[in-house]
Parts: C-alpha cells; structure tokens; sequence
C-alpha cells in the first residue's frame, strides 16, 4: 500500500515527519503484520520512504538512484550488497554507496526509514 507523498517548495520549503506515528497506526489498523510503503518526501534530489515488512518479506535485488541510508526503527533486518550482508538492528543506521545493487529480507516484522539522495542524471 503506497500513501500520498509530500513535496517541499518555496512557499513550504520545511516539512515534519513523525515516523512513531506511522508505527502506531499500523499497531491501532492491526497491520502490523502487513507490508506498507509511504513515501513521506518526494523532491528532485531526496526521497524519504517509510515501510514495514512483515517476517520474511524480501525485497529482491534492485539499486537506488543514489546513496542511501537504512534506519531499523523497528525489528531486524538482513541487508545484502554484493558479496556482504549485515545484520540491522532496531536503533541502527545502514550507508551505502551510489548506485550499489543490494536486497533486503526482514528476518522478523520490521519498520524501517529509507533515505536517498538522488543524483542527477549523468552524474
């Protein structure tokens, strides 16, 4: 399920995202057991992707358009790029480079905040 996504611009150029809240819903909506994208932010040169996986949930090999950090806000992910694969923990943070192949399984029900700086085309 994908939800709205917000945009920053002149005349709103700040936004504030409150991930709990997205936890809890999905606790009060009782799908916690559910996969759920929302992209909370969507401009030019940054997304913010809000998502929860249920236990086993795959998401197959793919790349970003840009660098990316993964931040666990819940659960325990296992994070594959390449020949590596790193175990994520609620509480931390995952870098990874521009552009860098990579998959990721929950290896329980998880929740975690994707950001990416998109690179411009060409670069």
């Amino acid at each position: 399920m994908k939800d709205a996504e917000s945009t920053l611009s002149q005349s709103s150029p700040m936004e504030v995202f409150d991930v709990g809240t997205q936890l809890e819903s999905l606790r009060r909506q009782d799908q916690a057991g559910q996969d759920r994208t929302v992209i909370l932010l969507k401009t030019d040169s940054l997304r913010l992707i809000f998502r929860a996986l249920s236990a086993g949930t795959t998401l197959p090999t793919h790349k970003a358009p840009g660098p990316i950090t993964v931040q666990v806000l819940d659960g325990h992910i296992e994070f594959t790029a390449g020949e590596q694969t790193k175990l994520v923990r609620k509480g931390e943070v995952l870098a990874l480079g521009n552009g860098v192949p990579h998959s990721v399984k929950a290896l329980q029900q998880s929740a975690i905040l994707i950001t990416v700086a998109v690179r411009p085309q060409g670069t």
